[in-house]
């Protein structure tokens, strides 16, 4: 909800954000004259929360014919590094965990050199089922550096990994991955309330600090049928 000193243009984005969830993809959305009228704000903010939502990827706009809904699915720009804990929270989800584990563990060959670690290190496995508004939308496997043990000592249940990180001047700057389309296993469907078989997006990054040092190793695997990448391409010079 957004608070006293917000923008207006962020109150009417955050009421047709709820609207926008509830309405079926490719049906018509109030538009920006609507918007004007019941909020008793120019046209113009009215345009501002529309666009907004546009960015998100719930909305979009047909000149001369209106805003309409982009459907139910949970939408993640390609090209910025953002947490699923506020990618989700600044679309106006709730987001909670399931921790399934939380420990210390010697990684693999392949784990110790996604890290970037020596073969005998030790690192830190954190497994957990993803929430958005109570619907299980991801099962995420992070791996740690040794020097993110810390993160162990906090509720991550409820806290995002990388803002933990970030009140320890470890920023997560910049990643390396891959996405692709996989089908659950009897594990994806137990946890993530799906069918064996049902798609699945599975993204694979490597994510170094401001220094450049690699910090994080994580493979999440996304409900096929919630969420999607929006991808943004030009054509090059």
């Amino acid at each position: 909800m957004a608070g006293a000193s917000s923008p207006r243009y962020v109150e009417i984005a955050n009421a047709l954000r709820q609207q926008a969830r509830r309405t079926p993809a490719g049906r018509p959305l109030p538009s920006e004259s609507e918007l004007a009228a019941t909020f008793g704000v120019s046209r113009m903010t009215a345009r501002q929360a529309v666009k907004a939502l546009q960015a998100e990827g719930l909305v979009y706009r047909v000149p001369g014919a209106g805003t309409f809904s982009s459907g139910s699915e949970k939408h993640r720009a390609m090209g910025q590094l953002r947490s699923f804990t506020r990618d989700m929270t600044d679309k106006g989800y709730r987001v909670r965990s399931q921790v399934l584990t939380a420990e210390w563990f010697q990684p693999t060959a392949e784990e110790a050199a996604d890290l970037a670690l020596s073969p005998q290190s030790r690192a830190i496995r954190i497994d957990r089922v993803r929430y958005a508004d109570d619907t299980p939308m991801a099962l995420e496997r992070v791996r740690l550096a040794p020097r993110c043990s810390f993160v162990l000592t906090h509720d991550l249940a409820t806290n995002s990994l990388h803002a933990i990180m970030e009140e320890r001047d470890i920023v997560p700057t910049e990643a390396f991955g891959t996405l692709v389309a996989a089908s659950a296993d009897s594990e994806d469907a137990a946890r993530l309330g799906v069918d064996v078989g049902s798609p699945l997006l599975v993204e694979r990054r490597q994510i170094d600090d401001q220094h450049g040092t690699r910090i994080e190793s994580t493979e999440t695997r996304y409900v096929g049928s919630e969420y999607v990448f929006d991808v943004h391409l030009r054509r090059p010079r």
